[in-house]
C-alpha cells in the first residue's frame, strides 16, 4: 500500500506532453547510469560544472540538445515547457546574485524544487550518506551550493518516480492523486500536491 501511495504521489507531479504521446517513455534519452548515486553526489560535492549540472537536469526535463547548441523543448514536460520555453539556468552559472540577474534563476530553481513530492524531499541525505556526503555546513554556504542540492534532489525524485515510465501511466496516477487530494480536502501547501506540479 505504501509503494502504491508513493507511486501515486510521484505521478501527481506530472503533466506531460500531448495526448498523442501517451505511449512515450519518460527519459528514454537519459541513460539511467547518469543518475546513479555515485554520479549525482558529484553535483553536491562541486565536482561537476554548473553547465553539466544544468544540462543533465534539462535533459531529464525533456529538453533535447540540437547540433547548433540550442535546445528543443517539444518533448519537455508540458507544464514546465509552458513556463520555460527554453531551458532555464537552475544553478546560477554567472554567480552574480544581484536581483536583476539572479531572480529568474531563483524562480526556476524554486519551481523545480516545489515539484518534488514531500515523500521525496529528504532523499539526498538518505542516498548520499553511505557515500560519505553528510550535507553542507552553514558557514560558507552559497546560493549555488543550495541550488545544486535542490537540483540533485529533483534528479533523485525523477530517477525513482518518473524515469522509464509510460506517459499514460503517469497521467493516470496524476488523475488518481488529484481526486484523492480533493476527497481528502487537501489544502494547497507551498509544495507537495498536484497543484504545484511544474511538469
Amino acid at each position: 500500500a505504501q509503494a502504491r501511495a508513493s507511486a501515486r504521489v510521484a505521478a501527481s507531479r506530472v503533466r506531460l506532453c500531448a495526448p498523442s504521446d501517451d505511449d512515450m517513455i519518460v527519459g528514454k534519452h537519459v541513460d539511467v547510469d547518469e543518475l546513479a548515486n555515485e554520479r549525482l553526489v558529484r553535483i553536491v560535492q562541486l565536482d561537476t560544472t554548473d553547465e553539466e549540472t544544468n544540462e543533465l537536469a534539462w535533459r531529464c526535463l525533456g529538453y533535447m540538445p540540437r547540433g547548433d547548441g540550442s535546445w528543443d523543448s517539444s518533448t519537455a514536460f508540458a507544464k514546465w515547457r509552458d513556463k520555460f520555453p527554453q531551458p532555464p539556468d537552475l544553478i546560477g552559472i554567472t554567480r552574480d546574485y544581484s536581483r536583476a540577474v539572479d531572480e529568474p534563476v531563483m524562480r526556476a530553481n524554486q519551481a523545480l524544487h516545489r515539484s518534488i513530492p514531500m515523500a521525496y524531499k529528504q532523499q539526498i541525505k538518505e542516498q548520499f550518506r553511505p557515500l560519505g556526503w553528510t550535507g553542507f555546513k552553514l558557514e560558507g554556504l552559497t546560493p549555488n551550493m543550495t541550488r545544486r542540492a535542490q537540483v540533485t534532489n529533483w534528479l533523485l525524485y525523477y530517477r525513482e518516480a518518473l524515469h522509464g515510465r509510460k506517459l499514460s501511466e503517469l497521467k493516470r496516477r496524476q488523475e488518481e492523486s488529484r481526486k484523492q487530494e480533493e476527497e481528502d480536502g487537501v489544502k494547497v501547501p507551498g509544495t507537495g500536491t498536484t497543484k504545484q506540479s511544474v511538469m
